[in-house]
């Protein structure tokens, strides 16, 4: 398991990648989220959909880069502790994915009164 605070992103596009890497295997899950980096392959959005353009062959989608950067690196993160619990890093697999809204912080600077978004995300990880 392994627990992401506060990070900068959208909690909204958080829940879209989760859908789309759980019940994946690890590796696979990596790899799905470097191509989303790259803008080579969309995360179809499903219940946060509106407004959200369609992509060829899929239906709405989407590249969240910036969330995609953080949830590899919690996704990592929960890859390294499950090596460390002595668990079998080839057979594991993405079996939770939880987010919820993190802390608004207002932007001190000129931009005064602007909210930022933040998420909170946990990864469960399992063997198969």
């Amino acid at each position: 398991m392994a627990h992401g605070k506060n990070m900068p992103v959208s909690w909204k596009d958080c829940t879209e990648i989760g859908r789309f890497i759980k019940n994946d295997s690890v590796e696979k899950a990596e790899r799905k989220l470097r191509m989303v980096t790259e803008e080579e392959l969309a995360v179809p959005f499903t219940k946060f959909d509106s407004d959200v353009g369609h992509k060829p062959g899929q239906g709405a989608a989407r590249y969240p880069v910036k969330a995609a950067e953080h949830v590899l690196e919690v996704l990592n993160s929960a890859k390294h502790n499950a090596e460390h619990e002595g668990l079998n890093v080839d057979d594991l697999e993405v079996q939770g994915f939880v987010t919820n809204k993190g802390r608004e912080f207002v932007t001190p600077s000129r931009h005064r009164g602007r909210k930022t978004k933040a998420a909170h995300v946990k990864i469960i990880v399992g063997e198969r």
